[in-house]
């Protein structure tokens, strides 16, 4: 993921808006600099300029992680539920990535009941797939109820699904 992020910041995009705000500042900074009275000085900007890169690149990184795992948005609502396929359409939140495992939690009276695991089939720009490799046998005998409602796509027992995020699936 820091991979995924460092390369959009030094896209052409990226690279473009970095030269365009240290250019900038050394614009407005060189109005009271007098460049021909001191070499080290020039030596200075430069370290300056490669230094300033570095940090903005650092803090961009920073923030985008920092917001890709913020506490706002960490659970995802469960949309619908494919029989055919066994795929559960949920929220996409930037938290997901291909072929990570997935264990699908049922709340029941602020309990965390174990529903399912699965993994990321697919990632929407909206939505995201999640593969259902069992059901928890469990909650299938001693919640039937619910269980059939969530097959069935009852809206109320989707909201009551919890996902949580672990490894990635190699199978």
């Amino acid at each position: 993921m820091i991979k995924q992020k460092l390369e959009e910041i030094l896209s052409l995009n990226g690279i473009s808006i970095l030269i365009g705000i240290i250019g900038g500042i050394f614009g407005i900074i060189s109005i009271f600099i007098d460049w021909n009275t001191l070499l080290s000085i020039k030596w200075f900007a430069a370290l300056w300029i490669v230094y300033s890169f570095i940090l903005i690149i650092s803090l961009k990184l920073t923030y985008d992680i920092y917001k890709t795992h913020s506490l706002k948005k960490l659970n995802s609502k469960a949309l619908q539920f494919s029989n055919i396929n066994l795929l559960l359409l949920v929220e996409n939140n930037n938290n997901f990535e291909y072929s990570q495992t997935i264990s699908i939690y049922y709340i029941k009276n602020n309990f965390q009941l174990l529903f399912a695991n699965g993994y990321v089939q697919n990632i929407q720009n909206e939505f995201v797939q999640i593969k259902i490799l069992s059901f928890e046998e469990d909650f299938k005998i001693s919640h039937k109820e619910e269980y059939d409602k969530i097959l069935s796509n009852d809206n109320n027992a989707l909201s009551s699904i919890l996902i949580k995020n672990y490894l990635s699936y190699n199978g």
